[in-house]
């Protein structure tokens, strides 16, 4: 599963789980990072790449059969699609390692709680890669690096203090099997397994406090930049960012002063109905209109449970 990454260039969002992920993918599978979104309507790639099915997207799934991606949403209407989906080698997601789709409800009830990175920590455990290098208590910044892994998709807190405990508890046993009992992910286990709740809230807003304040000034809680790029060139801040995960994971990479092209969609929230379901399921377009990115963010009891970025002309 994992050799269509291999040496293949990436694209990652501009969050702690997207930018630990590619970081991953860089030093264990030989990934370059060309390219960052923000998750929503904007992507960077640098000007030498301009073929998005030459790359990777991590973090962010693709409607494009033929483009690889790594993610962790609901992607799957219901078991037909799921079925299509499952056999495209070029979509790699736990929901279809682990059957879960949008319907019916009682399925997605039960999606995969947490982030690509502890997706990607077991995948590479499984493949017998030895990541023996990640210091999980390694601490900079006044963050230990095994709480900035758990910050990511608000893994910690989902799955200690929430009411998806007892989801997050079998799906972190599907981890452990899936990576063959490996050591990270087991030690990540182990780990909530000794936090409490005060504890964890304490963490949460310590690492907050951090990555939205000088010299990272990061616009979300959980690490979020929407806007990495200025005049082409990757913001300083940004490079700031990206240095320290860098430098706690213990992982080297060149900053350089490479520049980036925009490309601009449009995001829309949406409540699918039966025919629009279907349209996605055959075509990947809602009203004829070509999807780029898509996931389902609520079950089908609430309004606009739908996320989707369609195409646009670019500047």
């Amino acid at each position: 599963m994992l050799n269509k990454l291999k040496n293949k260039p990436i694209v990652i969002n501009t969050d702690l789980d997207g930018m630990i992920s590619g970081l991953l993918l860089k030093k264990y599978l030989g990934c370059e990072i060309v390219g960052f979104s923000n998750s929503a309507e904007k992507i960077w790639l640098q000007t030498d790449f301009s073929d998005f099915k030459n790359v990777c997207f991590v973090d962010m799934f693709v409607a494009n059969p033929d483009i690889i991606c790594i993610d962790q949403h609901i992607i799957s209407v219901d078991k037909k699609h799921h079925q299509i989906l499952k056999n495209n080698p070029n979509k790699i997601n736990p929901n279809l390692l682990n059957s879960r789709f949008f319907l019916p409800d009682n399925s997605y009830y039960y999606k995969y709680p947490f982030g690509t990175v502890h997706f990607i920590i077991a995948l590479l455990e499984k493949k017998g890669f030895d990541l023996s290098g990640i210091n999980l208590l390694k601490k900079l910044h006044n963050i230990t690096l095994i709480d900035l892994i758990l910050r990511a998709d608000d893994t910690m807190k989902t799955t200690i203090d929430s009411e998806y405990v007892n989801n997050a508890t079998q799906w972190w046993n599907w981890l452990l099997n899936l990576s063959n009992n490996g050591k990270i992910i087991l030690k990540l286990k182990e780990y909530l397994n000794n936090i409490s709740v005060t504890s964890s809230k304490n963490i949460k807003n310590n690492i907050s406090e951090v990555l939205k304040n000088r010299p990272f000034f990061c616009d979300s809680s959980d690490g979020g930049i929407m806007q990495p790029i200025k005049n082409k060139l990757l913001k300083d801040n940004v490079k700031t960012y990206f240095k320290f995960i860098a430098e706690i994971m213990a992982i080297e990479i060149e900053m350089t002063n490479t520049t980036y092209k925009t490309y601009k969609g449009y995001t829309k929230r949406l409540s699918l109905t039966k025919e629009f379901r279907n349209e996605l399921t055959e075509f990947n377009t809602i009203k004829n209109k070509k999807i780029f990115s898509y996931a389902f963010v609520r079950s089908s009891k609430r309004d606009y449970n739908f996320s989707a970025t369609f195409y646009q002309k670019n500047d």
